[in-house]
């Protein structure tokens, strides 16, 4: 087995990855879980043959700086090609596999923004992508990773300013765009986590989260090759048909973490029953993260309550904020302390101010911040907030991304942006309105998704949260409000999935709806929809895709058609 030698502190993540080999190549990396067997277990010696099997074929089918689409199912082909293309220098672009018209055409969309030219994919994937991935991409087979792995060329070896991969974003508010992670990047962003949560070799961490999503990549396969830690990785699909059996693998351990976004929990609450959550062990879950959409504090509330049988402890959550433009995570709360919340008034946030009160909206706290490295700034006159007024939040610091690949104009806007009065230094502006309060962030909504009705700024989320708990049979989490232009004037939408409802009850359910937002908020509803269980399209965290949905109802022909 050849390992790269290095006489220095790791600079890269290939660097760790070697080194974990060498230290001890037999010391457990993954378990892959399987929903028929244990699934296997790769260690770290077994996993870096593969791993230089596989950057073999990589490196005679391209050049280093070639963009390599990474088109294998999550688990170990993912992380086999993963690291064949960081440890060439290649640049990896992880995509969902497409199972759907919409995932075809974004993944045609991906590659041709990243110019890539070639794929890493299984052959019966290969197969269902051909016509997206176009004559000129050169397709590595997957299955070619395997022993006798060769020694990494020095002039393959990446450096810390070199790309890593490009992590193509969500979507939620408009076409998704490819941010260019540097290996530097990376590095520290890991160490961030690190640090700011005690992670060490004695945690371990169960994860079903996507790979082609910074968070399920990050925090479930590059964190343990960091860290140290042994990861369980689970199928994103294993854990939606089966969220039980994510609970059972953490379930008995001691030093967990895992976690996702809202719908991780509410799918556990709806899928595993009294009976099954009694027979867990939960009591070792010393760090279950929350997420992606502005957190639901109900939905922790209810999980604490319904996994305490489980020995679930409440001071385990650890709400965090982040996004793919700085690598992922920015804050989180502290480890032990729980998820932190507090009600604000939701007529002064609509004004710009986060005034507390004793019942109102509330917010979790996403944790302490670093002054000289986030910024609350009004987006308009582009200055800085005080503490407990709402405006945008830009960040700077070695996490953050060197851009968009090819986007030169939004680099300019995103990731340039000067605070006026200020230093001149440059920073990432999010899109994410929030605020400082006692030195910790609030994250209230984003800007694009923010409606201005009559001179107010109304937060969507809160109009949802109000509409999902109005009645049994509408879907949590299957709530979007949005406004769209109707006649030269915004007007506030819902498109609501139904878990079940008789047609002839849908009319009094839709006016039901209206009374209660109208009551809340002080709103007008213009259009009620009803779809069924899936419709309201979400990004791979979970986030409603709410630009999507006001681009495709803004036609008043189109919400005539189904509204009610």
């Amino acid at each position: 087995m050849n390992v790269r030698q290095s006489t220095h502190d790791p600079l890269t993540l290939v660097d760790i990855l070697s080194a974990r080999v060498a230290e001890n190549p037999r010391r457990t990396a993954f378990t892959f879980a399987s929903s028929r067997d244990e699934g296997e277990v790769v260690d770290y010696g077994h996993l870096w043959e593969r791993v230089t099997g596989l950057a073999r074929h990589v490196q005679e089918a391209t050049v280093p700086g070639d963009r390599v689409v990474i088109l294998c199912p999550p688990g170990r082909e993912f992380m086999e090609a993963f690291f064949a293309c960081l440890s060439t220098r290649r640049i990896a672009v992880p995509v969902h596999l497409p199972f759907s018209l919409q995932q075809l055409a974004t993944l045609s969309t991906i590659i041709r923004d990243s110019g890539a030219v070639a794929a890493i994919a299984p052959p019966s994937v290969a197969q269902i992508a051909s016509q997206q991935l176009g004559p000129d991409i050169r397709i590595i087979d997957s299955g070619t990773a395997g022993s006798g792995g060769f020694g990494l060329r020095p002039d393959t070896a990446p450096g810390p300013d070199d790309i890593a991969f490009l992590q193509y974003t969500s979507g939620s508010t408009g076409d998704p765009k490819g941010v260019m992670v540097l290996h530097r990047n990376l590095m520290q962003n890991l160490g961030l986590i690190v640090a700011k949560n005690g992670l060490g070799s004695d945690h371990s961490i169960v994860s079903w989260l996507p790979p082609y999503h910074d968070m399920g990549l990050i925090q479930g396969l590059l964190l343990p090759v960091f860290a140290g830690m042994p990861s369980t990785i689970h199928s994103p699909m294993t854990f939606l048909r089966d969220p039980l059996a994510w609970l059972r693998a953490i379930s008995g351990k001691a030093n967990v973490v895992a976690g996702g976004p809202n719908l991780a929990y509410a799918l556990c609450l709806k899928r595993v029953s009294q009976a099954e959550a009694a027979q867990l062990d939960l009591s070792g879950w010393r760090i279950a993260f929350v997420g992606a959409e502005p957190i639901n504090p109900d939905i922790l509330r209810n999980f604490s309550d319904a996994f305490a049988v489980s020995g679930f402890r409440p001071e385990s959550f650890v709400p965090m904020y982040g996004l793919a433009e700085s690598t992922l995570y920015v804050s989180g709360g502290r480890p032990g302390a729980g998820a932190r919340s507090r009600c604000f008034s939701g007529t002064d946030l609509e004004g710009g101010a986060a005034v507390e009160l004793p019942r109102g909206r509330e917010l979790l706290s996403t944790g302490p911040v670093d002054r000289e490295l986030l910024a609350v700034v009004d987006p308009e006159t582009r200055r800085r907030c005080p503490e407990n007024r709402v405006g945008e939040i830009w960040l700077r610091g070695t996490s953050i991304a060197a851009g968009y690949w090819n986007r030169p104009a939004e680099n300019e806007r995103s990731f340039a942006a000067q605070i006026l009065g200020e230093d001149g230094e440059r920073y990432l502006r999010t899109g994410d309105l929030g605020f400082v309060s006692d030195g910790e962030l609030y994250v209230s909504g984003r800007i694009k998704e923010l409606m201005i009705v009559h001179g107010r700024n109304i937060f969507p989320q809160d109009i949802e949260r109000t509409i999902v708990s109005s009645h049994p049979a509408l879907r949590p989490g299957g709530c979007a409000v949005f406004a769209a232009s109707i006649d030269n004037e915004d007007r506030v939408m819902v498109v609501q999935e139904l878990t079940d409802a008789p047609e002839e009850e849908r009319e009094a359910l839709a006016g039901s709806i209206r009374d209660i937002v109208s009551r809340a908020h002080a709103i007008s509803l213009h259009r009620v929809v009803f779809v069924g269980k899936g419709e309201v399209p979400k990004t791979t965290s979970g986030k409603i895709q709410r630009q999507r949905l006001r681009e495709h109802y803004s036609s008043a022909a189109v919400f005539q058609e189904s509204a009610i």
